[in-house]
């Protein structure tokens, strides 16, 4: 009965026994990592020299410069367009424009569509009469307060009866041509740069109001202007 009771008692030690070898792995491997962490910390060191370093700094510095630049630049800009809405909206109603055209500006355009009031062109005429000469006038006071490298493109429309001349084959012929009408106003006559236009004709596939009346079909033989500020 000793000899178990002694048997029994070696048992327990045994399983109560602590390993002393069990901290060797996880030491190891904190000391693994830390070789590691010094070895990449030299490295680094040793490629990004003082003048590396400087360098990294000096274009930093120089982006952070340009996004500030950029930012007031912005800033400008949004405030040159505010003040030109209003100097364009006030040179509008001074000169009776409010009535013949009707303008929408935003930051890349302006767009002027030319009211019932402002008819240009008769049906199946590419030529200008003389209230349109008069309005394009003060239109290319408008263009001369531009800036230079604005573009202008002159879009023009018909409206949907159909057409077939010596001069005119369809209604596409003679949208272009009331574009090209306008465009040679403003070149030949105002001496605006021919390079600032472009032209473009929609014939009547554009309308901005139903071919049922007579008044609605001259609101559609229309020229619009449209000027980049971009």
């Amino acid at each position: 009965m000793a000899k178990n009771t002694i048997k029994r008692r070696h048992q327990q030690e045994d399983n109560y026994r602590i390993d002393t070898n069990s901290w060797v792995t996880p030491y190891g491997n904190l000391m693994t990592f830390l070789m590691i962490f010094f070895f990449l910390l030299y490295a680094y060191t040793y490629f990004l020299s003082d003048i590396d370093y400087e360098r990294l700094m000096n274009r930093i510095q120089s982006q952070l410069a340009n996004l500030d630049f950029k930012s007031r630049m912005e800033l400008k800009k949004k405030e040159q367009e505010t003040e030109f809405a209003k100097k364009l909206r006030e040179y509008m109603q001074k000169k009776g424009l409010t009535d013949a055209a009707e303008v929408s500006i935003t930051a890349q355009k302006i767009r002027i569509v030319f009211t019932e009031r402002a008819v240009l062109f008769a049906s199946g005429s590419a030529e200008l009469d003389h209230q349109a000469k008069e309005v394009l006038n003060d239109i290319a006071e408008l263009i001369s307060m531009l800036p230079q490298e604005s573009k202008i493109i002159i879009e023009g429309h018909t409206d949907n009866v159909p057409i077939r001349t010596k001069e005119f084959a369809n209604n596409m012929e003679l949208s272009i041509a009331r574009a090209i009408s306008v465009l040679n106003y403003f070149t030949e006559v105002k001496g605006i740069p021919p390079e600032r236009f472009a032209i473009v004709g929609y014939g009547e596939y554009k309308p901005i109001a139903p071919n049922d009346t007579e008044e609605n079909k001259a609101r559609n033989r229309r020229i619009e202007i449209i000027i980049s500020r971009t």
